[in-house]
Order: structure tokens, then sequence, then C-alpha cells
């Protein structure tokens, strides 16, 4: 089948999903994936250049902040990911680790968080200051940067536990150990560290802000559709299913694919192997496809 179809609209390697069943290629739709776009790709080559700058006295840091739903985590993760090929490529390439702040941050929790995403306790942080132990560890294992995520939440603990926090990130991007950070959270995340002075010296704030009508959300578009495993192009880039699209989600990132995804799904149910506007809403609600197949194979 696949070669009596032009599959020009899906990436070379997804279009051999167009020859699964039905219920496999529904099941293909709503697997988690990364799809790259210019916004992001320009959020991950900075990280890049953060992490094979050479040390610095003041490290540089950076904050990716932005509402609930535009994919902070998952950039997080792909950026952790793209740090790790660069050390297996480089035998004496520096090394990160990965880590989110709990719900309420007090200095004694942040010091397990970092502890448990090294394997190993860190030693007491005392007046915000980190341990000899720690400086050693990381030392030995040419630790170079920390991507915190939900950093936001530096801010849901009193004022005293908020300067011992806020005073401790100082000191991990302060001599001896001058980690570069590259944090995550929600607006808030912003307001926490532009209430320290050295802090917002050294950190450079990016916003993930949500969708507009513009050239770069038609391109998130065409790179999404781009792994649906449906026969015929959907165009999703076209006015009115953009119009449509930012009127039901918001602009938020994990609506638009919730949207998108379960779109597919309906198209192919419909026997249209193609998104219009119908299926775009009839998205609201997930596609009962288990039943429908209940006879198949």
């Amino acid at each position: 089948m696949e070669a009596d179809l032009n599959l020009e609209h899906i990436l070379p390697a997804r279009r051999s999903l167009v020859l699964l069943k039905d219920k496999q290629r529904i099941s293909a739709i709503y697997e988690d994936r990364w799809v790259n776009h210019p916004q992001v790709a320009l959020l991950r080559a900075t990280a890049r250049a953060l992490y094979e700058m050479p040390p610095r006295i003041q490290a540089q840091c950076m904050l990716i902040s932005g509402r609930a739903g535009m994919g902070k985590t998952s950039l997080l993760k792909k950026i952790e990911l793209d740090l790790e090929v660069i050390r297996k490529r480089n035998a004496e390439a520096c090394s990160c680790i990965a880590f989110s702040l709990a719900p309420d941050p007090t200095l004694n929790s942040f010091e397990d968080t970092i502890g448990e995403a090294l394997g190993v306790p860190i030693g007491k942080i005392r007046n915000g200051l980190v341990s000899q132990a720690f400086c050693r560890l990381a030392h030995l294992r040419n630790l170079r940067l920390l991507l915190i995520d939900e950093l936001h939440n530096l801010l849901n603990v009193g004022r005293i536990d908020q300067r011992k926090n806020l005073a401790f990130l100082r000191a991990l991007s302060s001599p001896p150990m001058s980690l570069s950070i590259i944090a995550f959270g929600v607006d808030d995340a912003v307001h926490a560290i532009k209430s320290d002075a050295q802090l917002e010296r050294r950190f450079q704030i990016y916003d993930l802000p949500p969708w507009k009508q513009n050239d770069s959300f038609r391109a998130f578009l065409t790179s999404y559709e781009g792994t649906l495993p449906l026969r015929y192009p959907s165009e999703l880039w076209q006015q009115e299913k953009v119009n449509f699209l930012l009127s039901a989600t918001d602009g938020m990132t994990d609506n638009v694919v919730k949207c998108i995804t379960r779109g597919a799904a309906w198209a192919i149910l419909d026997g249209k192997e193609r998104i219009d506007l119908a299926c775009l809403e009839k998205a609201i609600d997930i596609p009962p496809y288990h039943h429908r197949f209940d006879d198949e194979e």
C-alpha cells in the first residue's frame, strides 16, 4: 500500500506505520514523542553552548519559564539527552545531573534531592553553603551543570527557607563550585530569581509563551503532522484549523497536542485519513476506539 500512496507529508522514519492496522496506528498516534521546532531548537542549542563553555568564576545560568502545559519538562529531558550525547562523544566532557525540586523545598530536602541525583549523600548544607564533601565529589565527577525542574517551588516555603535556598543556588554557581544551572518553572520562578540581585545577574531568562498565529506555530503544526500515520495530508497550517486550535486550546502546547492526536484518531475511525475541522471539533472527546475494534485480530 505504501508504494501506492504519496506519503511525503509523513517523516520517513514514520511512514511504515501507515501499513499497520487501524488500532495499531491509533496507539502510535498516542505515543509520547519529541517534535522539534525552531523555538525549542534555539533553547536546546543555547543549553549545549552553556554546557560547553569554559568554567567561569561566576557561572552563567539560564531559566526557561512558561505556563503549565507548554512542554518545559519535555524540553528538560531532551536537553538532558543532548548533553548525554556530547558526554558520550567526548570522554573528557563534563557531567551534569537533573532533578526536580520538592513541592516544599527546605534546605534539607534540597540537600536530599541533590544527593539522590548523585546517588550519594552530599553532606550537610550549612547557612546555604555547600559542604566540602559535595565540592570534592563534584570535582571527582567533573560536574559542570545542574538541570533543575519546578524551580517555582522555591516560593512554597517561608521567607527564611526561601533566603536559604536562594543562598544555596548562589553558592552552587559561585566558587569553588561555579556550576552552571539550567532551571525550568512557571512564571513564579522568574519572581524567585529576580528577588535575589546576584542570581538575577547570573540568569538569562527565556520565556515559552502560549502559541499565537505566526510562522512558528505553523512550523510546529507541520512538524507534528509529520509524525501522524495518516494516509493523506491534513494541512494543519491552514488558517481555519489554526484559528480553531488556538481558540480551543488557549495556545497551550499540551492542549494542542491532545486536540491533534484525538483528531487524528477520529480521522482513522471516520475513514477520512486526514484531520479536517470536523475531526478537531470532535477531539474534545477521547475517541472510544478500543471497543470499536473488539472483533479485530
